[in-house]
């Protein structure tokens, strides 16, 4: 057994280290970060010993509404070094680490699908496990396998159940679950599946159909080709719910629901967990005929940025808070309890 619970928050993800910390009643752990004229990072714990004591420290891998790439690669590269010298000055006194990584960095470099590339999250991985972290607690990969890159224990959770209660409460008796891409239909119909079993149990009577928009990439660009929506014809008067693991430019979501309401749809509710919304992503989801966009604060909302993009105020896009399920999993891991009782239909 370990000692007691200590919370270490780097800055990408601050805001919901406090959420998590103030849930679990305790104070995070004080860190000075200094930065040197050379450009190095020096990460300085000035609070109390955490000798034996079961640290969890959260940042996450990406920040959103960047509108220059190469700031944002100097700033995700940095959060990655930050996250990696925080593990390690805290190795030879903690009983235990745990990287929480709300968003996984490079979750996207799953796969060599091309000659001469690196599988970056097997890279990121390999490092936290180099620096002595002992587990990693993430939610949603973007590709679930990814989990077999660790040497060390991952444990993935998952925001459905936040997503469940927001579109159980949109009061809609005809529900159409159209995933954006082939990729996202399992998760898309995990939570219909789990939406209509809500609402029968509280004796309604929900029409719910899925089904998923055909998509196209023919390079690396942010702009895929949609060709049409499958398993569903006729849309007409329903609500589509679009479900994804995260949108970065924004633009696949935008063009599914041009199609969605092509084909008849009564309005469009996007979920997406990891909402980095980089670019001119914010004006797009503005303009867009989406009703409302909801992410989480895996990726902080930067909504002053946001609304420095835009012009005005951001009126689509609202953030649901995943604090109560990281602050749960970190307590039933310091307490060796099973996390699969987060997870829906468990």
């Amino acid at each position: 057994m370990f000692g007691k619970i200590a919370i270490c928050c780097g800055r990408s993800s601050q805001p919901l280290g406090l959420r998590i910390c103030e849930i679990l009643g305790i104070e995070p752990e004080p860190v000075e970060f200094v930065r040197f004229s050379n450009g190095n990072l020096m990460v300085n714990f000035v609070g109390e010993s955490v000798r034996e004591k079961d640290v969890f420290v959260i940042q996450s891998g990406e920040r959103s509404i960047f509108q220059d790439r190469d700031l944002a690669y100097g700033v995700v590269s940095g959060d990655i070094l930050e996250l990696l010298q925080m593990i390690y000055a805290l190795k030879d006194s903690a009983g235990r680490i745990t990287a929480v990584t709300p968003y996984f960095p490079y979750a996207r470099s799953d796969k060599k699908d091309k000659p001469r590339i690196a599988i970056t999250a097997k890279m990121v991985f390999d490092m936290l496990e180099a620096v002595r972290a002992d587990r990693v607690l993430t939610m949603t990969l973007h590709c679930a396998q990814s989990q077999g890159f660790s040497n060390i224990p991952v444990d993935q959770l998952h925001a459905d159940e936040v997503f469940l209660d927001t579109i159980t409460s949109l009061e809609c008796d005809k529900l159409a679950f159209v995933a954006p891409d082939s990729g996202s239909i399992t998760n898309n119909d995990f939570l219909a599946m789990h939406v209509g079993r809500y609402l029968r149990d509280r004796g309604l009577s929900p029409s719910i159909e899925t089904g998923y928009v055909k998509k196209v990439r023919v390079d690396d660009s942010e702009t895929p080709h949609i060709r049409t929506v499958e398993g569903i014809d006729d849309l007409s008067g329903w609500t589509v719910i679009m479900n994804d693991d995260e949108t970065l430019s924004g633009k696949s979501l935008v063009q599914c629901a041009d199609l969605a309401m092509e084909r008849g749809a009564k309005e469009v509710y996007a979920f997406v967990t990891h909402g980095i919304l980089s670019g001119n992503a914010v004006k797009r989801i503005e303009d867009s005929p989406i009703t409302r966009l909801y992410v989480t604060d895996t990726v902080e909302f930067n909504a002053q940025e946001a609304e420095k993009v835009v012009g005005g105020p951001v009126t689509k896009i609202e953030t649901l808070s995943v604090a109560r399920i990281f602050a749960e999993a970190i307590k039933r891991t310091h307490e060796g309890k099973s996390l699969s009782s987060l997870f829906l239909g468990k």
